[in-house]
């Protein structure tokens, strides 16, 4: 069955960034400065506003006019992005989610980027409205890169900034690490950054540049949206050559071994070992996942497809808005179709992949960035699982077997509440050894950061479980998932945090509102094994001396943040 008005709603969402002339006027807002009201939906359709004002500043002088203002007239201040998130960081769910917001757009004249070359690294200075796939290819012309990222290209950096974005990587056996890189998240490059503050002595809003040394700079280098940073300067290697082999071939139940048990040496860590960077992406009710597998590679292979553009996997790239909401409204209302759809989607990958997508080369930007917006829109649920590098395979092997009795426990019943693909991908942390700024601070609130109490936890495994928003029984299946992990990832061979863009915090009925881990698990993950001038606390402390007057803060972070 397909909903009513799920083509009408499709056209309202792609008005999201439609102005139209507000109905009334602010009062008190900056004369000089555009704003109208503006739809708003995050990329799983989960919350959706419409006709939030939204201004478009000029400069910076703008954005401190409106930050005053904001917090004078008790407006909250979010700057808007492209919505490409999970979790109400931005926009609150429930009753009147838009009253007294203030959105900002800055596509429009915060995209400068300017790129400075030293010996060994480049410095890379870059306004947070640049689109990442904008930023990888002016980089790309000046030789540079980054280890990892985010697949999506239409992220803006302040995004990926505030949310510790990463890709999958670690450091391959015999692989010799590049100055000016990283295997962490991309918080980690940070060299410097502008951030809108309270300033004290002019009791105002304003601008000051926090050097990555400074203590102050550690909250918000992972800000989860509780800040507006304008500007960064983050260090940047050279460019490297990469292969990115796909595999369909492979079960399940070898990759996710415990390491040894195989007899063709193809478990996950294998693979990570030879490699360094690999993905595992898991449909449902199948046993064979489609397996990436990045390797460096400065000259072409034989049997590599050269490509000079991201985005190689049309297959999965190109499904509208409408056929996602198809899709969704077939396996809300059909579940029983869920092991079928699976397998559908498994056998469009392997064939795809009998083609030039199974092993193709070129630079980094054109094997990293390979998620469109036209993609099927899922919710995700998401964590970060510190371990040593030896125990991934067990992480893993428990994991998976959890993963398998569960899906096995809900189908019994006749329920069906997970339809999309598991996700796995595995990177180091946030160490600030890999950067250049001398004293460099760790990111107080990235999920990667490293743990005092285990100096021998050197990577994270990010765990996702995908399904469609609406499906019968899915918050049930998150919910009893979160316990189980947070239960079995509790510190003694391993440790979780949650992944900040996605789902958690699920209570009976809903995600992002159960108070155990909202008040309690969440914060205890940043203090436990962590130095007392740089955990949770004093993190909370410093964004409140930041704003003081919450203008930045959506209810989510209002209730996560509370001393």
């Amino acid at each position: 069955m397909i909903s009513s008005n799920s083509i009408e709603q499709e056209n309202n969402d792609s008005q999201q960034n439609f102005m139209a002339e507000p109905e009334y006027p602010l009062l008190n807002f900056p004369s000089n400065i555009k704003y109208g009201n503006r739809s708003f939906r995050n990329w799983s359709g989960e919350i959706r506003a419409y006709n939030i004002p939204c201004c478009i500043p000029r400069s910076t002088e703008d954005v401190i006019s409106i930050a005053n203002w904001a917090w004078k007239e008790n407006y909250k201040l979010r700057p808007i992005g492209q919505s490409h998130n999970w979790s109400p960081l931005i926009m609150g769910i429930g009753k009147n989610p838009t009253a007294r917001i203030m959105l900002m757009d800055l596509s429009q004249f915060f995209t400068h980027v300017n790129i400075e070359h030293h010996p060994q690294f480049s410095i890379v200075t870059a306004q947070t409205a640049i689109l990442m796939e904008t930023l990888l290819t002016q980089m790309e012309e000046q030789d540079l890169g980054f280890t990892a990222t985010p697949a999506p290209g239409d992220l803006t950096l302040g995004a990926v900034l505030a949310i510790n974005g990463h890709g999958s990587a670690i450091k391959a056996f015999g692989e010799e690490p590049l100055t000016g890189h990283t295997y962490g998240s991309l918080s980690n490059t940070i060299l410097s950054l502008s951030a809108v503050v309270w300033d004290t002595e002019s009791q105002q809003y304003t601008i000051k540049r926090f050097e990555r040394n400074h203590p102050d700079c550690a909250p918000l280098l992972t800000h989860i949206g509780s800040a507006l940073i304008l500007e960064v300067q983050f260090q940047a290697g050279k460019n490297q050559r990469l292969r990115c082999q796909s595999f369909t071939d492979i079960p399940a139940a070898e990759l996710f071994a415990f390491s040894g048990n195989t007899k063709e040496n193809r478990t996950f860590s294998q693979f990570l070992d030879k490699s360094g960077r690999a993905e595992i992406i898991l449909f449902p009710f199948t046993d064979k996942p489609w397996l990436k597998v990045w390797s460096v590679s400065p000259n072409k292979p034989v049997s590599s497809t050269e490509v000079k553009t991201p985005y190689n996997y049309p297959f999965s790239d190109n499904i509208s808005l409408f056929i996602s909401d198809i899709t969704e409204n077939i396996l809300i209302h059909t579940p029983a179709l869920t092991p079928l759809i699976g397998e559908m989607q498994y056998q469009l990958v392997k064939g795809a992949l009998q083609g030039r997508e199974k092993d193709i080369w070129g630079w980094s930007k054109n094997l990293l960035l390979y998620v469109k917006p036209t993609t099927l829109r899922v919710t995700a649920n998401g964590y970060a699982i510190l371990t040593r590098r030896a125990d991934i395979q067990r992480v893993l092997n428990v994991f998976y077997t959890q993963w398998q009795t569960m899906m096995k426990e809900f189908t019994v019943t006749g329920k069906y509440p997970v339809n999309g693909p598991l996700e796995v991908r595995v990177t180091g942390l946030d160490d600030p050894a890999d950067v250049v700024h001398e004293k460099a601070v760790v990111p107080s609130l990235s999920a990667i950061r490293p743990r005092s109490d285990h100096p021998e936890w050197d990577v994270a495994i990010w765990l996702d479980i995908l399904t469609f928003p609406k499906t019968p029984h899915a918050i049930e299946f998150m919910r009893k998932f979160e316990i189980w992990l947070f239960q079995e990832f509790n510190g003694t061979y391993a440790s979780a945090r949650v992944e900040w863009s996605k789902g958690w915090a699920y209570s009976e009925n809903a995600a992002w509102e159960d108070e155990e881990v909202l008040t309690k698990i969440i914060p205890v993950s940043f203090t436990d094994g962590l130095p007392t001038d740089n955990n949770w606390n004093l993190a909370v402390s410093a964004l409140q001396k930041h704003d003081p007057h919450n203008i930045f803060r959506s209810p989510l972070l209002d209730k996560l943040l509370s001393d």
